[in-house]
């Protein structure tokens, strides 16, 4: 391995067994793990039988945090380091892009170690030939804001819609969606992918605003249909 670099490692999003060989490989490999959360980097680590110093980088370190670590790691020392988030893919709508921008921008090897992605797996069993489609991401969490950022999607029906969000606030999204888009807007909600209990619910918001009441807190990928 290169003396000084980053991998990108993408890992599992719920099913420890999807987390590729090579993967693991790289994990045995370097010299130390950049993490969202000291909880989950080590489960990981644990789960290969693996100990290894961890650095947290999640979407509470402030840029100068971030300039700090990449210097502790790279400039006053030397070695490669692993970058994952809590599930799938880093540095994907998660401030590990920051850290992948600052090593390019110092000329520091970046390598991929592609995984499984959330939005890529939602996707393939949605049983739609999405030729094209928006990634939308995150919507704002704040209630008028996330309103407003759907009036402006309700005028725009060309494709399909994707968006990501914490599983605390699936309700409350869809009941601004209900509340912007009407209630007979079509949808696919993907629930707790490559778990166990993975659901896909194909319905309408009003619909799932019902069924949304039932379901466990829990990881999904929401597809608002054009």
């Amino acid at each position: 391995m290169t003396k000084s670099c980053l991998y990108v490692v993408g890992i599992d999003i719920g099913n420890p067994g999807d987390l590729t060989h090579r993967a693991a490989e790289t994990l045995r490999l370097v010299q130390g793990l950049i993490c969202e959360e000291y909880k989950n980097g080590s489960r990981l680590l644990k789960s290969l039988d693996l100990k290894l110093p961890l650095h947290t980088l999640n979407e509470h370190s402030t840029e100068p945090e971030i300039r700090e670590l990449f210097d502790d790691l790279f400039v006053k020392n030397s070695g490669s380091y692993a970058l994952v988030s809590d599930a799938g893919t880093p540095a994907f709508a998660d401030p590990g892009a920051e850290m992948v921008k600052l090593c390019r921008d110092h000329s520091i090897p970046v390598h991929s170690v592609p995984g499984v992605s959330s939005l890529m797996t939602a996707l393939m069993i949605s049983g739609k030939r999405h030729e094209r489609f928006l990634y939308y991401g995150f919507l704002a969490a704040n209630h008028e804001q996330r309103q407003k950022e759907l009036n402006i999607i309700k005028n725009s029906q060309a494709v399909d819609y994707v968006f990501l969000e914490a599983p605390y606030r699936l309700k409350s999204l869809v009941a601004d969606m209900c509340k912007v888009l009407g209630n007979k807007r079509k949808v696919r909600l993907f629930y707790k992918l490559t778990y166990p209990e993975e659901t896909v619910i194909c319905t309408t918001l009003g619909d799932l605003l019902l069924k949304a009441e039932s379901l466990p807190k829990g990881e999904f990928v929401l597809i608002l249909e054009k």
